[in-house]
């Protein structure tokens, strides 16, 4: 009998203590930034800048803003690992399609000043948000705002605060709490997770047209998640799913192309008229 209290004992303070290092190593456990040298120089082409924008709490976002051809421009929120060293790569698959593009580090990730916090991935977004619409001039109906993966939370905010043309969702989830206890149900990580990033409740919040994009082998935020905020949202919508894609790969299949050529531009009504 001493035994099995003994055991029922050793059990609880482990659980006890998985729960407190998952506490205490959140942040740790989903985000992974990297960190670059100020004197680090990105290989930009003639006309593109890099920028650094000033938050509402006084921090420093460090951006790279693309030159376009087009009306439109892509406000692009990475994942929730690298930088802009990395990140860069997916802002040049617009740029070349001749789209301006504007690609944010978040808050403690590459030059970016500030620590890691959901509110402040927002007042980062609000920042790249007001560059556009101030200092570049954009109109906010030519604004496209675009996020995949961690930046599907912060695309989700931006949208549903601020008047824009549409936005992209690549591999959201519903909310980071639903995911966290489907990845963890057995210590309900819901209970004390200090980021929500609850796209499903502000989904109807967002008044321009959504595209949802997922691949439908994605292990690591499940396509169902995609499939709600579709089904949840009353606005005008697409659901594109790359029938082989995982987390990671989309853009090495041929729906992606489909995305980038065909889906993008026809359900935005995206101008094919040159800007001087």
């Amino acid at each position: 009998m001493n035994l099995l209290k003994i055991a029922a004992l050793i059990i609880i303070i482990v659980y006890l203590a998985i729960q407190i290092i998952l506490y205490v190593l959140q942040t740790r456990l989903i985000f992974y930034p990297g960190k670059l040298s100020p004197a680090f120089k990105f290989k930009l082409r003639p006309g593109d800048e890099e920028v650094f924008l000033e938050t509402k709490d006084s921090e420093k976002i460090n951006a790279i803003f693309y030159k376009g051809n087009k009306a439109e421009v892509i406000l692009y929120f990475h994942g929730n690992a690298g930088d802009l060293s990395g990140w860069q790569f997916a802002a040049e698959d617009f740029s070349l399609l001749e789209y301006y593009v504007l690609i944010v580090d978040y808050r403690g990730y590459g030059k970016s000043s500030g620590t890691i916090s959901e509110n402040g991935f927002y007042a980062d977004a609000e920042a790249a948000y007001n560059f556009l619409t101030g200092e570049k001039d954009f109109a906010p109906e030519n604004i496209i705002v675009y996020g995949r993966s961690i930046g599907s939370g912060v695309a989700v905010e931006i949208a549903s605060k601020f008047p824009c043309k549409g936005l992209v969702l690549e591999s959201p989830y519903s909310s980071l709490k639903k995911l966290a206890d489907e990845k963890l149900p057995f210590f309900f990580p819901s209970l004390y997770l200090k980021y929500s990033f609850d796209n499903f409740k502000k989904i109807n919040e967002v008044k321009c047209p959504i595209i949802f994009l997922h691949g439908v082998k994605d292990t690591l935020i499940p396509v169902s998640h995609a499939k709600k905020l579709c089904e949840k949202f009353k606005g005008r919508k697409k659901l594109v799913l790359v029938a082989e894609g995982s987390h990671n790969d989309l853009n090495s299949f041929d729906e992606h192309s489909v995305f980038l050529h065909e889906v993008l531009p026809m359900f935005f009504d995206i101008s094919q008229t040159k800007v001087n």
